[in-house]
């Protein structure tokens, strides 16, 4: 009966767009960041122009993915399939977080063709949904 309930519980869950990882106690919710990341703060942000001193995650929408640029202990670069880009963010360490939730977003800028001009349009669509998802403030950058 346990497995049953488990089961319904993750179902109901599911439904209304948040997933359950796991039923151990200290699980994190899927589709949540840490809520020890508060609100963007502008402030700390609207000075910097140059993409080198962006602190926050910095995302990169190509034709394979997201180049995630993130900086911080344990962090780095990382392209990931849009279907993993959510779960990548809410992997990264509070200290990569130092603006709040915000990241800046560049279109790559390398293309093949319309047809990759088709892809990088649907990752853009995917990445600004998962955002928004994720309650997250989307500072976009030029190419």
């Amino acid at each position: 009966m346990k497995t049953i309930a488990a089961i319904v519980v993750v179902l109901w869950a599911g439904s209304s767009g948040t997933l359950i990882a796991g039923m151990q106690s200290g699980s994190r919710l899927s589709g949540l960041l840490n809520p020890r990341i508060g609100a963007a703060v502008p402030q700390r942000y609207q000075a910097v122009l140059d993409a080198k001193h962006w602190a926050n995650p910095y995302l990169v929408i190509r034709p394979v993915g997201v180049l995630v640029i993130a900086k911080g202990p344990s962090t780095g670069e990382q392209t990931v399939a849009v279907a993993d880009l959510e779960r990548t963010l809410i992997e990264l360490p509070v200290a990569a977080w130092p603006y709040g939730r915000v990241v800046a977003v560049q279109v790559g800028g390398l293309r093949g063709g319309e047809r990759d001009d088709k892809l990088i349009a649907d990752n853009a669509g995917a990445t600004v949904a998962i955002l928004k998802r994720l309650e997250v403030t989307v500072e976009y950058w030029p190419n």
